[in-house]
Formats: structure tokens, sequence, C-alpha cells
């Protein structure tokens, strides 16, 4: 009976290597969002992974099955690798390598100082996951400054690229920040709409606060006086209003700026300060945002079965 149960609900049968808790023991959560949380696992008692838990109320069962076949067959030394999936009659679990070096803007905000040279290090980084996975035709969709994980906690930690292959960009007053023009306007994500979403992100790093759309002065003099002009000019190019004029992954990594040739070595110590009130905001948003799905979940699910409660 519990066999004939197991393949009634089971989406993953042909992926997954069985029950998961045979596998790996789940732990504490590392993380949430508004349609999972992410946890400590270890497989069977001895390698740590993460482990991130959707409730299949949030899926669709096909572009799941898509989504993740995509996600086993990536390896690529910039991107969090998916090792396992597995799923149950509510959840679909996906077993991921632990980036333990914490988020890009979390690790730049707690540092004294940064350089031009190590934001282009971590753009670098970033491009050399989009060309990877944009050569593969796979589009992030959903590329912001929490889709940036260093592995390490040593200073020379690569950086990775999380959360690869939705291509479904969620909408909500932070999410829309990294949104490109064409994206706002269609719903539908493009290997050019992620270079855009980068391009927000190298702001960021640069200033320390995001940039305003619909104004003419992209670089206002007081923030952007100790920048090059190369920084300026690579920022401007990735957010071209235009999908066209923006650079492919892999002409951004040919770009002098990002290979480190032409940067700043000087550390910019009022962009740190910028960048901690600016993630500051971002967290309280982020969190924000994640109760209030929590709790829309909690009242829809008193119209359905009470088991859904739960997967919240």
């Amino acid at each position: 009976m519990e066999e004939a149960i197991k393949n009634e609900n089971t989406w993953l049968e042909d992926i997954s290597r069985g029950v998961i808790q045979n596998q790996y023991i789940i732990g504490d959560i590392i993380g949430r969002g508004s349609t999972s949380t992410i946890h400590y696992c270890l497989h069977k008692g001895r390698k740590k992974y993460a482990c991130k838990i959707v409730p299949k109320t949030k899926l669709n069962k096909f572009e799941t099955l898509t989504r993740i076949h995509a996600m086993l067959s990536l390896q690529h030394e910039n991107i969090v690798a998916v090792r396992e999936a597995y799923d149950d009659a509510l959840r679909v679990y996906i077993i991921e390598d632990l980036a333990l070096g914490g988020e890009l803007l979390e690790r730049l905000a707690s540092c004294g100082g940064y350089s031009e040279k190590d934001a282009a290090k971590a753009i670098q980084d970033a491009a050399a996951a989009l060309e990877y996975i944009h050569d593969r035709g796979i589009v992030h969709g959903n590329l912001r400054p929490e889709k940036l994980l260093y592995a390490q906690e040593s200073k020379e930690s690569r950086l990775l690229l999380a959360d690869i292959g939705s291509a479904t960009p969620s909408m909500n007053s932070y999410k829309i920040l990294y949104c490109a023009p064409e994206v706002i306007a269609t719903g539908k994500a493009t290997s050019a709409s992620d270079i855009w979403s980068l391009g927000i992100v190298l702001y960021i790093i640069l200033c320390g606060f995001e940039p305003f759309r619909n104004v003419e002065d992209m670089f206002p003099e007081i923030y952007w006086n100790d920048k090059t002009e190369e920084a300026k000019n690579l920022t401007a190019w990735l957010m071209q209003e235009r999908s066209t004029d923006r650079p492919t992954a892999r002409k951004l990594l040919e770009n002098s700026w990002v290979r480190g040739e032409k940067t700043a070595l000087h550390s910019m110590k009022k962009t740190v300060q910028h960048l901690r009130e600016f993630n500051a905001r971002r967290k309280f948003k982020a969190a924000t945002l994640a109760v209030q799905a929590t709790h829309r979940a909690i009242a829809l699910s008193s119209y359905h079965d009470p088991a859904v409660l739960s997967t919240i």
C-alpha cells in the first residue's frame, strides 16, 4: 500500500533514489524565501549539503521536472551544483552543495573596504556562470544579490550563481528592481535580461545603493567621482534599455575592466557604508515579503486540505 501511494504522488520517480529520509538527515533552516525553505542536511550522517524544500502547491509538475533535469546537468566552478532531487506527496526536495561564504552583498558590507578590482572579480565569476548556462540555452531569470554566494569564507573564494533555471521572474516591489525593461513589459526573461540584472548588481556594488529608473544623471558625481570611467562605461553598457545593445556574457568576460586590467585599487570606504545601509533595507524588505507570503499561504490553506498546513 505504501509503495502504491508513493508512486501515485511521485513526480521524480525516474530521478530520485527513493525516500529522502533514507539518504539524508534534514536539519535547521538556514534560509527562507517566499515559496521555499533551505535547510542544512547530512548525507547519511557524514557530508553536509543544503536542502531546498518547496511545497508542491507552489509548483507546476512539468516545469519542475524540466528545471530539475537542467540543474542536474550543470557542472561549473561558478555554479552551485545540484546533486540530487527527491519528492513526496507534498514537497520537492533539492539537494545542493553548501555555499559557506555567504551572500555577495553581505560579505562586501561586512568588510572594512573593497576596491573596483574586488568588484570586477565578482562580476567575472558571475559572468562566467552566465556564459556557461546561456551557451546551453538556459536563462537564470531571477538574478539578484541573494543568488550570488561565496563557496567558502576565504578571501580567495569563488563566487557561485544559485537557483538556476526558473526563467519565470516573480515580480514584487523588491524583485522588480532587478528586472530589465522588457521583462517588466512581457514577463519573459532572456539571456539579455540576465545581463541587465547583473548590471544592477554591479551598480549597487560600486556605489552602495540601487539606481533610479528614468533619471537622466545615472552616475551622481558625489557617489561616482572616485570610480573609473571604465567602471561607469561598463555599468551603463549592461543597463542599456534595448536588450540588443547589451553585451553577451562572453563579450563581458573580454572586457578589460572585468579582467581587472583597468580597475582602481583604492578602498571604497564610503561605498561600504552606503552598502551596509542598503543591505539592511534589503534584508528587512525581503523578510517582510516572506512573512506576507507565509500569511497568504496559511489563509489559502484554510480552504483546502488541512495537511497543506504542514508544508508552510
